[in-house]
């Protein structure tokens, strides 16, 4: 999935097609929410369940001790978690991007980092937007670092939305966490402007679950 950042008209030709290369900037939004210790106290137990239920490992370009499969969004115990994100998605996409659209999770999955862990510099094209949630993370672990520029320090609790084209990795850690990622594409959108305001009237109860 890095179908943007890898463009190299030498090893992959383009027969007939000219390719000019543009500048954009893109946003990363990250913050951590005021519940963060009470959405934690449900979603870190369900984690942990997770793990013995599924103790096998996926190994891609995300190297941990533990990874899940992609599809934990299918699993109604995260129903809750999953919903909240959508909102929350949603809710940038119209007062950022003021695009109303609504936003469904295609991918989620758990991870938990110990020492030496490490991602692999990769996207999430062909998706729309991606999420990481660090649900318990030790303090001096790597950051989530976008497009060799951008740094993002994480702390417990904290939410990092960014367009999926965007490149990102984390170098070795030295301690551990347990993150959530998850991609998301657009799935419809409000027929009209006051359904998007109705939905989305109050700030409060889209960032908190």
């Amino acid at each position: 999935m890095t179908f943007f950042n890898y463009v190299n008209t030498k090893d992959s030709p383009c027969d007939g097609f000219t390719i000019s290369l543009v500048t954009k900037r893109f946003p990363i939004f990250s913050y951590v929410p005021p519940t963060k210790d009470e959405i934690n106290s449900t979603l870190l137990p369900l984690i942990e369940q997770y793990r013995k239920e599924n103790p096998e490992t996926i190994t891609t370009n995300v190297v941990t001790n533990w990874r899940s499969g992609w599809k934990v969004q299918n699993d109604s115990r995260f129903s809750f978690f999953v919903e909240w994100i959508s909102q929350q998605i949603s809710f940038l996409s119209g007062n950022y991007l003021r695009r109303n659209y609504l936003f469904k999770c295609t991918d989620m999955w758990l991870m938990q980092y110990e020492d030496g862990d490490y991602a692999q510099a990769h996207d999430h094209f062909p998706s729309a937007f991606s999420c990481v949630y660090y649900a318990d993370v030790e303090e001096g672990c790597s950051s989530i670092l976008f497009e060799d520029k951008q740094e993002i320090v994480p702390e417990n609790g904290m939410i990092v939305v960014f367009p999926s084209v965007l490149m990102h990795e984390v170098v070795p850690t030295k301690n551990k966490r347990t993150v959530v990622s998850m991609n998301f594409e657009v799935s419809g959108r409000f027929e009209k402007d006051e359904d998007w305001h109705n939905r989305h009237s109050k700030y409060e109860s889209i960032m908190l679950p």
